[in-house]
């Protein structure tokens, strides 16, 4: 109509300037009529939407106050603004809960209280399921918790949980070696102490042993009990050491625990994994292998050396099929080689070469901690290759060979590209089994009741196919492995190792042209001392922390063992450690006689590892006091886990 109104105005226009007026007149009426009515239009829409809004607003208010689920809001401190009558009801217990803080009610952390963040709060015998949502819409920031409780649901969780089968693999370490010369008198009375002992620790709980073999036993038992065990630390290995007392019968077993398996079959895997790490750790111990990872308990005693020749031949031979397939054969140890690595590589590359095979030993010469032995080998034996990392990867093809000596730790090897390289893998090693272990060798020749990598390589040459003489100074090199590693055949020394060290010198190794390997400057001599004058004591244990100079960066390593050495022969010592800096981490060398196990201590610390007597750990990071720090708590969680004062121990056996 208002746009006929102003065409019609336009018409006229031309006749009569009076109606054409007329006509503006009603069409400027009808605009004003039309916008009016529009915006009653708008106003009443509104209207109608607010009241809407308020009745559901009403609604919503009626549905939060009411609903069975507590819930309430709080600030950004988390106190409470507002609250349902059932959180009224069942978490305030009929308090006003106004202004009160909801974290000091329910007794929880304040990082509970972020968005979409959900947690357990125990409210009496009631638990509930806690979740918080974040509202930013205001000035202030609201925070909106949701509670449900879930008591039955997580009592039936925990009822699940405790009743979940758990297998445990149970080995006699020295079952052989015990019983070939004993009475069957005695035999009988240590296996029934023994068994006795396995029956009370399953007993009441509602578990199965059964025996499947003269040395070896499996318990299923209920997750619950498993925790109950664990929290006794494994008081069985306790239990078993005394089964042969009177008898003068040392027994000792390694347990292996798989827990948290999805099913049985899953748990006795993981059992066979731990077991198998218990027993590479030295055995007399438990091992426990859960989804996470492992966790060790025991292992005070010394380890048994269960080593036969013929292990010994057969693992020979299989090396030596290896090294007869293969296209290229390097040689590798740890990083910062020392004398056994290094003497066990050229001891193996000699048999090798004697073979008739060519073989190169991998080295970082910069690093290595034994420059001597390397020139040595260099001017006195023949066909001897030493060769760098670089070098290594360009020979390298699908058929190479690579054997590791001296470590079985990816994180230690002198090359890690080197060995991601090359498929076909062969390890000789001696120190107990680490987490970390190189998992996919084609062998893995592991004896941690060997003295050193070079006595094993010493053990395993003479089965080599048309073996017959050492070089007088690979023999040399094999020998100075063995007299690092067992400070001159005084720690970890066995008959084997007397054996091995009567081999080489049937070879011609000289004692004397070895002990040139262990000479040092006067400048190394005043460090060493330095280091043990002003190491502190610390409940039995010697703790000494280095400041490392430029000059004697490089021999800090060899300076640092050998003072912890040197600690050791002070009376009422158990333990020694030296603290210094080399290589942008703090390093920690520790060393025992057999009372105590420094590498359950450096283990502690989480960059560590080596043996009972002999251990180390590298920490990236940090400085030499907090170093000192975590090396006093390791040592103090030590004590408390084996409840041993190691002082007192100490002066009463001497």
């Amino acid at each position: 109509m208002v746009v006929l109104c102003f065409v019609s105005a336009l018409r006229i226009y031309s006749y009569s300037e009076e109606e054409t007026f007329l006509y503006m007149l009603i069409t400027l009426l009808l605009i004003f009529a039309v916008i009016s009515q529009v915006v009653r239009m708008r106003q009443n829409i509104y209207r109608y939407f607010n009241r809407i809004e308020r009745r559901l607003d009403q609604a919503k208010c009626f549905t939060l106050y009411n609903t069975p689920d507590p819930i309430c809001i709080t600030d950004s401190d988390g106190k409470i603004l507002w609250y349902n009558n059932a959180f009224l009801s069942t978490v305030s217990n009929g308090t006003d809960a106004y202004g009160m803080s909801i974290c000091e009610s329910l007794l929880f952390d304040a990082e509970n209280l972020q968005d979409q963040k959900e947690f357990t709060a125990e409210l009496g015998d009631r638990k509930f399921t806690v979740k918080c949502t974040v509202n930013h819409d205001y000035r202030i920031e609201l925070k909106v918790l949701f509670f449900t409780d879930s008591t039955d649901y997580l009592e039936l969780l925990e009822e699940h949980n405790d009743k979940k089968p758990t297998v445990a693999l149970i080995v006699i370490d020295n079952y052989e070696e015990i019983f070939q010369n004993t009475k069957e008198s005695e035999r009988s009375t240590v296996l029934a102490n023994l068994e006795t002992s396995l029956e009370n620790l399953t007993s009441g709980s509602g578990s199965l042993l059964q025996r499947y073999s003269k040395d070896k036993f499996m318990i299923v038992f209920e997750e619950k009990h498993l925790r109950k065990v664990i929290s006794e630390r494994f008081g069985i290995l306790d239990e078993v050491r005394k089964a042969g007392a009177g008898t003068g019968i040392m027994l000792t077993i390694s347990i292996g625990v798989g827990s948290t398996g999805s099913s049985l079959a899953e748990s006795e895997h993981f059992a066979k994994e731990a077991l198998d790490m218990a027993m590479g750790r030295g055995g007399d111990q438990a091992a426990v292998k859960t989804v996470n990872g492992y966790e060790f308990f025991g292992g005070l005693s010394k380890p048994v050396d269960k080593q036969s020749k013929l292990k010994t031949r057969m693992k020979s031979v299989a090396i030596q099929k290896l090294i007869d397939d293969a296209s290229t054969i390097f040689i590798m140890g740890h990083v910062n080689g020392d004398l056994d690595a290094l003497g066990a590589s050229i001891g193996l590359s000699c048999a090798i070469s004697i073979s008739g095979r060519q073989s190169h030993i991998v080295i970082n010469e910069k690093t290595h901690l034994a420059p001597e032995l390397i020139e040595r080998a260099r001017e006195q034996i023949d066909d001897i290759s030493f060769i760098t990392e670089a070098e290594a990867l360009d020979m390298t093809d699908s058929e190479s060979l690579l054997i590791i000596v001296d470590t079985h730790k990816k994180t230690l090897l002198e090359s890690k590209t080197l060995y991601e390289k090359i498929h076909n893998v062969a390890i000789i090693d001696h120190h107990r089994k680490d987490v970390n272990y190189i998992d996919d060798a084609t062998i893995f020749f592991h004896d941690p009741n060997a003295s050193s990598a070079s006595e094993m390589v010493t053990e395993i040459i003479p089965y080599f196919r048309d073996f017959t003489r050492l070089p007088v100074e690979a023999a040399n090199a094999l020998l100075a492995g063995i007299m690092l590693d067992t400070k001159n055949f005084v720690i970890r020394a066995t008959v084997r190792t007397f054996e091995a060290a009567a081999y080489l010198k049937k070879m011609g190794a000289d004692t004397v042209s070895v002990k040139e390997f262990f000479t040092n400057s006067i400048e190394f001599y005043r460090m060493k001392a330095a280091i043990v004058s002003s190491a502190e004591l610390y409940k039995g244990f010697a703790v000494s922390v280095v400041e490392t100079t430029p000059e004697l960066e490089k021999s800090m390593r060899v300076i640092a063992s050998q003072a912890a050495d040197e600690l050791m022969n002070i009376s009422d010592i158990s333990a020694s450690f030296v603290i210094f800096d080399a290589g942008n981490k703090m390093n920690i060398s520790g060393r025992s006689y057999g009372k105590v196990n420094v590498q359950l201590i450096v283990e502690k610390l989480h960059y560590g590892g080596g043996h009972q007597t002999m251990a180390a750990a590298q920490i990236p990071d940090i400085t030499a006091e907090k170093a000192r720090e975590l090396l006093l708590d390791a040592i103090e969680q030590y004590l408390l886990e084996n409840m041993t004062d190691t002082k007192s121990t100490t002066q009463k056996e001497n």
